[in-house]
C-alpha cells in the first residue's frame, strides 16, 4: 500500500518538531562545541569540564551476596506494609501487645534504613553525580548553574504530585502543575492524537506515525490488521478531512478511540503520581527538558509514593457568586490571614457589616463542631471594596495574586468557587494561568435580590470560607483514592470515577475503549449505520409479580438493595444454575483466539460466529466483574467509604447514556442476569412458606400467614438469615420496611389496608438481642397478658382509623362533584374496617384466656389458617352477611344520589367534562354513577370469599342506573393507562425504581395531581427536564422500531425473509408485527403526558412526528 499524502505530511512534521523538542535529542559523543553557551544552557553539561573515570578495585561477589544486595535494595524500594504485612492489633493481653511491639519496632528500623538511603543518595546527587555516569571535576556546588542543574535533575528522578493537567489555547499542548521535592512546576505535557484503524490489507512496512499492535476491539470484532496510530493533535486537526476521507476506505473495517478526549487519556495514562521515563533520563543526562510527551511519563501508585501530604502545599480561596448585576468576590489568602472582598452593584454602595466581628462568630459556631486543625486562622484582616465595572474588580484581583506570587511563598494553589465557568473567570483574570486552580463545588442556595442582599451574601460567603479545609481535605482524600489530580475532579465524581477504573482496568487487559460522549458506543464507526442501538419498542422493564387479592394475615413489605452487584459477583452461580458450566460451550460464551493466532494475527480463523450480543461483551463483562470485585474486597477488608461510594452508584453508571464508556448490551446483559437471580429470589421465598402478594426489583410483599405481628416478624428474620445463608443472595441487602394486620391488594397504585403498629423493641435486626429477656420476662407477661388485651380493645376503636391506608389511583378518575371520590373512600373504608375488627374479635375469641398458657403456644395455635389468603369461617361468615345486608343498603342509596345529581348520558362518544382530564385519560367516560358501580365492585371483589354477593349487588345497582349486566360499558377497565419509565434512578438518594409516570403522580394535599413526581424513598422531587429527555428518546426508539420492523405471516407467524414475495410460502398475508393502533396508543400515552406536565419540547417532537406521518391519524 502507498502512504497517503497526509501520512507523508504528518511524517515531514514530525521531523520538523522533533528537531524543536528538547526532550528528544540525544547527547552528542566525541563531538567538540566550539560556540559560546547560550543563557538557556546553563545547568547543562559543559564540554570544557570533561568527565575523568575513576578506578576502583573490588573483590569478586558471590551469587549470594548479590541476590542479598538485591533483596536489600527492593525493600528500599517498597512499602514497610508489602515488606511487613498488615500490622497486629494492639490488643488487651500483655502477649497481644509484645507481638504489636516487635512488629512496630521493626517497621520503625526500616523507615530509619530507607530515610538514611534517600539522605546518602541525595547527598551523592548534590555532590555532582551525574546521570549519564561519570563525576564532574572541579564543579561548583553553589551558585546559578548548581541550582538549575540540581532542579533539572529532581525534576528527572523525583516522583511529580500532579495538582491539575489544564488545556491552552494550543490543541494538544497541556499545562501539567506538579510539587516535585519542594518546588510546584509547570510543566509543558504534549499529547498526541491516537486512534487504531483495523484493516484487511497489511502495510508493507511500518510508517513514522503508525504501527502495527495487537489489541482486543470492542464487541470481540474481528481483528485483520491494526495499526496505531499517534498523530500531534495540531496537524490531526488540520487533516481532519482528509484523515477522515481516507479512513472510509473499503478495506478498512472500522477506526477506533477517534471520540477520547485528549485529557482524559493523561488521566487514564499518569493518574496523580508520576515519574519521568528511565530511558529518558539516560538521554537527557541531566538536562533540562521544556516539553514532556505523555508517552515519556508513567504512573506511581501512592503505596511507592505520597500524595500532597498536610503541609506540602498552600491555598488561596476564591469566592465568587453573581446573579444578575449584583456580584461578590471574596479573595483570601489563609497564610497572611487577610481577605479582600469586592461588591459589584449597579451603583457603588457599600452596605456590609462588620465582617471582623461577623468572622470570630461564625468561627467561634464552627469551632464548637469541628476540630480546629479544620478550620482556618481564627483573626483574619478585611478590606471591602465596592465598584460598579468588573473589570475594575479584575485588575484589583490581579495585582493581588500578581503581589502574591511575587513574594515567593511556596507551592500554591486557588481553590475556586464560582457559579460562573473557570475559562471566563480566567479571560478575565490572566494572572489565573500561573497557578493550579482546583474548583470548589458547592451550590449556592442564596438569592441576591433581597434589601439586605449584602450581609446575607457575605455571611453565606464567611461560611463557606470556614468550609474550605474540610472540603480541600476531603477533595485530597478522594484524589488519592480516584488517582486524579485534585484540580481535575469533576461534578459527579461517582459516574466519572467508573468510566476511569474501567477504561484503567480495559487497558490493563489490553482493550480498546468504546468511549463516547453520546448514548452510542464508539464501535469503530459501525455504530452509525447499526439503527438497532436505537430501536426498542418494548423496554427492558423489570419483572413485576403482581397477585390482586385480600390478605387477612400479616404481610410485610421488604426493602431490597444491592441487586445488580450481587448479581455482578454471583454471575458465575447464575449461569451454572441454568446448566451451562463454565468449562462447556454455550452461545453467550464465546470462544477465545489462541496465543499462535494472536502472534500471526489470524483470528478471524478460528473465532465462530456468535449468534447473541451477550457472547460478544463476555470478555468485557469478566473485566467489569473484576472492578466491582476489587471494590467490594476494599469495603470489607478496609472500611474504604469512596469504594462504598462507587458500589452504591455502579448501576446508575452502568445504565447512564450519559456515561463514557455506556454500552447497551452490557446493560442488557446484567439486567437479564438480574431477572434471573430475581426470580430464584422470589422461589426461595415461596419455599421457605411465603406468599408473594407483590414484587419488583426493589422491594417484595409478602403473605407470612401469621396471625400476631411479633411471630410475622421473628418469622421474617428466620427467612432472612435462612436467604442470607445461599451464597448467591450473600451480598443482598434486604430490610424491613412496614407491615399491614389487613390488606386488600389490586396492584401498587390501587390498595388499602390497616398498618401493622410494630413495638420499638422488635424492629428488624433487634429481635435477637430481646430474646435473652424473653425467659426472664415470661411470668411478667402472662399476668399482664390479660390487662394488655382489655387495653388494646379500648385503644382498638381509636387507633383504627389512624392505621387505616388508602391508595386508589382509580378513584382519581371519579368526578369530585357528588362526592363520588369520597364515597368511594367511605365504603371501601368501612368495608376493610368492618373485616378487620371481626378478624380480631374472632381472634380473641379463639384465643384460651383462662387457662395459663405460654405466648409462644398461643402464637402456634393461631397460626392455623383456613384457606389461601388466611381467612377464618367467622370471618368469611361476617364479611358475606355484611356485604348483603348493610353495605348494599347503602351502596344503593349513595349510587341513587349520585344518579339525580349527575345523571349520565349513555351512548356518547366524547367525554364528559364531569370526569377530571389526567395524563393516564384514554377511556370517554360519560356515567358518574355507572364508573362509581364499576370502581367499587370491582375492589370489594378483590375478596375471593365475596365474589357472590358482590356479583348480585352489582347486577341489582347496574338495573338501578338501567346498565345491561353483560354490556359492554359494563365491564371494569383500568380508566388509567400506564407508561413505565424503566430504572428511574434519584439524584438524591440513588434510590432505582421503575416510575410510572400515569399511575405515580405527585399528589398535593387537596387530591389534585401536581406537575411533578418525587423520590418514593426519600421524597425529593426527580428532575422533570431528565425524565423530559428520556421520554423524548423513548419516543425516538419506538419510532425506529416501527420503521425497521419485519412483516409477519398472519397464519404460520414466520418473520418475512426476502423483500420480493407478496404471500407467504404457506399463502398467508403478512402483516406489522407491531401494529399502527398500538403504536398510536404510545403516541397518545407520551402526549397526554407532554400536556399535563408542561414538556414543550417533548409536544413539539410528537406534533413533528404526527405531521410528517399523516398516515398515523386515519
Amino acid at each position: 500500500m502507498e502512504e497517503k499524502e497526509w501520512e507523508v505530511d504528518l511524517t515531514k512534521g514530525e521531523h520538523i518538531k522533533s528537531g524543536n523538542k528538547v526532550t528528544t535529542n540525544q547527547p552528542q559523543e566525541r563531538t567538540p562545541n566550539p560556540q559560546v553557551a547560550d543563557m538557556e544552557d546553563f545547568g547543562t553539561i559543559k564540554p570544557l569540564q570533561p568527565l575523568m573515570p575513576i578506578a576502583s578495585k573490588r573483590k569478586r561477589i558471590s551469587a549470594a551476596v548479590e541476590s542479598q544486595q538485591a533483596s536489600q535494595n527492593l525493600e528500599l524500594t517498597q512499602s514497610w506494609r508489602e515488606i511487613l504485612g498488615p500490622p497486629p492489633p494492639l490488643g488487651t493481653t500483655k502477649e497481644e501487645r509484645l507481638v504489636w511491639l516487635r512488629y512496630h519496632k521493626k517497621k520503625w528500623e526500616l523507615q530509619a534504613r530507607q530515610r538514611r538511603e534517600r539522605q546518602k543518595k541525595r547527598r551523592l546527587e548534590d555532590g555532582g553525580v551525574v546521570l549519564g555516569g561519570g563525576v564532574i571535576r572541579d564543579a561548583s556546588s553553589t551558585g546559578l548553574s548548581s541550582y538549575l542543574r540540581r532542579t533539572a535533575r529532581s525534576i528527572l528522578d523525583l516522583p511529580w504530585q500532579i495538582v491539575q493537567v489544564a488545556e491552552t489555547s494550543q490543541p494538544g499542548l497541556f499545562r501539567l502543575w506538579a510539587v516535585i521535592g519542594n518546588d510546584l512546576h509547570c510543566m509543558k505535557l504534549s499529547i498526541s492524537r491516537l486512534f487504531y484503524v483495523n484493516q484487511r490489507i497489511a502495510k508493507p512496512e511500518e510508517g513514522a506515525i503508525y504501527r502495527k499492535v495487537n489489541r482486543i476491539l470492542p464487541r470481540s470484532n474481528l481483528i485483520y490488521n491494526l495499526y496505531e496510530y499517534s498523530v500531534p493533535e495540531d496537524m490531526y486537526q488540520e487533516h481532519i478531512n482528509e484523515i477522515n476521507a481516507d479512513l472510509s476506505a473499503p478495506d478498512i473495517e472500522g477506526v477506533y478511540e477517534t471520540q477520547v478526549p485528549l485529557l482524559l487519556r493523561a488521566l487514564i495514562h499518569l493518574g496523580c503520581v508520576c515519574m519521568v521515563n528511565k530511558q529518558l533520563v539516560r538521554h537527557l543526562s541531566g538536562r533540562e527538558a521544556e516539553t514532556f510527551s505523555l508517552e515519556h511519563l508513567e504512573m506511581r501508585s501512592l503505596a511507592q509514593f505520597s500524595y500532597l501530604d498536610p503541609g506540602s502545599i498552600r491555598h488561596i480561596y476564591l469566592y465568587h457568586n453573581s446573579q444578575s448585576r449584583r456580584a461578590l468576590f471574596g479573595l483570601f489568602i489563609p497564610s497572611q490571614r487577610k481577605a479582600s472582598i469586592f461588591v459589584l452593584d449597579t451603583v457603588r454602595s457599600n452596605q456590609m457589616p462588620n465582617l471582623t466581628s461577623m468572622y470570630s462568630s461564625e468561627h467561634s459556631t464552627m469551632l464548637a463542631k469541628v476540630g480546629e486543625e479544620l478550620l482556618p486562622p481564627d483573626k483574619h484582616t478585611f478590606e471591602v471594596r465596592a465598584e460598579t465595572d468588573l473589570k475594575t474588580v479584575y485588575r484589583a484581583i490581579q495585582r493581588l495574586l500578581l503581589g502574591y506570587k511575587d513574594e515567593r511563598r511556596g507551592p500554591t494553589l486557588i481553590a475556586v468557587q464560582s457559579n460562573w465557568d473557570l475559562k471566563q473567570l480566567v479571560s478575565g483574570i490572566p494572572v489565573f494561568e500561573e497557578f493550579p486552580l482546583v474548583p470548589v463545588r458547592v451550590t449556592d442556595d442564596i438569592s441576591y435580590g433581597v434589601l439586605d442582599w449584602q450581609r446575607h451574601a457575605a455571611r453565606h460567603m464567611i461560611r463557606q470560607y470556614l468550609s474550605l479545609d474540610m472540603c480541600l481535605s476531603q477533595a485530597f482524600e478522594m484524589s488519592r483514592y480516584y488517582h486524579i489530580p485534585i484540580g481535575n475532579l469533576p461534578d459527579d465524581i461517582s459516574i466519572f470515577g467508573s468510566d476511569l477504573f474501567f477504561s484503567r482496568h480495559l487497558h490493563r487487559h489490553n482493550h480498546l475503549l468504546w468511549l463516547s460522549p453520546t448514548s452510542r458506543p464508539d464501535l469503530g464507526g459501525k455504530e452509525a449505520d447499526d439503527n438497532r442501538l436505537v430501536m426498542e419498542f418494548d423496554d427492558r422493564a423489570s419483572v413485576e409479580i403482581n397477585n390482586p387479592g385480600c390478605y387477612s394475615t400479616v404481610c410485610l413489605e421488604l426493602d431490597i438493595q444491592s441487586l445488580a452487584v450481587n448479581t455482578i459477583l454471583q454471575s458465575h452461580h447464575i449461569n451454572d444454575m441454568e446448566g451451562a458450566s463454565s468449562v462447556s460451550i454455550s452461545f453467550d460464551v464465546i470462544q477465545q483466539a489462541s496465543l499462535e493466532d494472536m502472534v500471526t494475527g489470524n483470528q478471524a480463523a478460528n473465532i465462530p460466529a456468535s449468534y447473541d450480543e451477550t457472547a460478544l461483551c463476555s470478555n468485557t463483562f469478566r473485566i467489569l466483574k473484576s472492578m466491582v470485585v476489587g471494590w467490594v474486597k476494599e469495603i470489607t477488608q478496609y472500611h474504604n467509604i469512596y469504594a462504598d461510594n462507587q458500589v452504591i452508584h455502579f448501576y446508575r453508571w452502568l445504565r447512564s447514556p450519559s456515561s463514557l464508556l455506556y454500552d447497551p448490551v452490557l446493560h442488557r446483559t446484567l439486567h437479564n442476569m438480574m431477572k434471573k437471580l430475581f426470580l430464584q429470589l422470589v422461589t426461595e421465598f415461596k419455599r421457605l412458606g411465603s406468599s408473594v402478594v407483590y414484587a419488583n426489583f426493589n422491594r417484595i410483599i409478602l403473605c407470612t400467614k401469621k396471625r400476631r405481628i411479633e411471630d410475622a416478624i421473628g418469622y421474617m428474620e428466620y427467612i432472612i438469615n435462612s436467604i442470607h445463608s445461599k451464597e448467591i443472595f450473600h451480598s443482598l441487602t434486604i430490610s424491613f420496611s412496614r407491615c399491614w394486620e389487613f390488606l386488600l391488594w389490586m396492584d401498587p397504585a390501587n390498595y388499602g389496608g390497616i398498618k401493622g403498629k410494630v413495638p420499638s423493641n422488635i424492629h428488624y435486626g433487634e429481635k435477637d438481642t430481646n430474646k435473652r429477656q424473653e425467659v426472664d420476662e415470661e411470668d411478667s407477661e402472662e399476668e399482664e397478658e390479660g390487662e394488655a388485651e382489655a387495653s388494646e380493645e379500648q385503644d382498638g376503636e381509636a387507633s383504627v382509623e389512624d392505621l387505616l391506608e388508602n391508595n386508589w389511583n382509580i378513584v382519581q378518575y371519579l368526578p369530585q362533584a357528588a362526592s363520588c371520590q369520597s364515597y368511594f373512600l367511605m365504603i371501601v373504608s368501612a368495608y376493610i374496617v368492618a373485616v378487620y375488627h371481626s378478624m380480631k374479635e374472632e381472634m380473641r375469641r379463639n384465643t384460651p384466656g383462662s387457662t395459663p398458657i405460654k405466648r409462644r403456644t398461643n402464637s402456634q395455635a393461631s397460626q392455623e389458617v383456613v384457606g389461601e389468603t388466611g381467612a377464618m369461617p367467622g370471618m368469611i361468615t361476617f364479611s358475606q352477611d355484611y356485604v348483603s345486608n348493610e353495605l348494599t343498603q347503602s351502596f344503593f342509596t349513595i349510587t341513587q344520589k349520585i344518579q339525580k345529581k349527575m345523571s349520565g348520558s349513555r351512548n356518547a362518544s366524547e367525554p364528559s367534562e364531569m370526569f377530571p382530564v389526567l395524563p393516564g385519560s384514554y377511556l370517554p367516560l360519560t356515567n358518574p354513577a355507572l364508573e362509581f358501580i364499576k370502581y367499587v365492585c370491582k375492589v370489594l371483589s378483590l375478596d375471593a370469599n365475596i365474589t357472590n354477593q358482590v356479583n348480585k349487588l352489582k347486577r341489582d345497582l347496574l338495573r338501578l342506573i338501567e346498565v345491561g349486566e353483560f354490556s359492554e360499558e359494563a365491564q371494569f377497565q383500568d380508566p388509567c393507562r400506564s407508561y413505565v419509565l424503566p430504572e428511574v434512578i434519584c439524584r438524591n438518594c440513588n434510590f432505582c425504581r421503575d416510575l410510572d409516570l400515569c399511575k405515580d403522580p405527585a399528589l398535593s394535599q387537596d387530591g389534585s395531581v401536581l406537575p411533578s413526581w418525587v423520590c418514593s424513598n426519600c421524597q425529593a422531587e426527580y428532575n422533570s427536564d431528565s425524565i423530559e429527555k428520556a421520554l423524548v428518546e423513548a419516543l425516538q426508539k419506538k419510532l425506529m422500531a416501527f420503521t425497521l420492523q419485519d412483516l409477519m405471516c398472519v397464519k404460520c407467524k414466520g418473520v418475512k425473509e426476502s423483500h420480493m414475495p407478496v404471500y407467504c410460502s404457506c399463502a398467508g398475508d403478512f402483516n406489522l408485527m407491531i401494529q399502527t393502533k398500538t403504536f398510536v396508543e404510545h403516541i397518545n400515552i407520551f402526549q397526554n403526558i407532554a400536556r399535563h406536565y408542561n414538556m414543550a419540547y417533548l409536544l413539539e417532537t410528537i406534533e413533528w412526528l404526527l405531521q410528517m406521518n399523516p398516515q398515523l391519524l386515519r
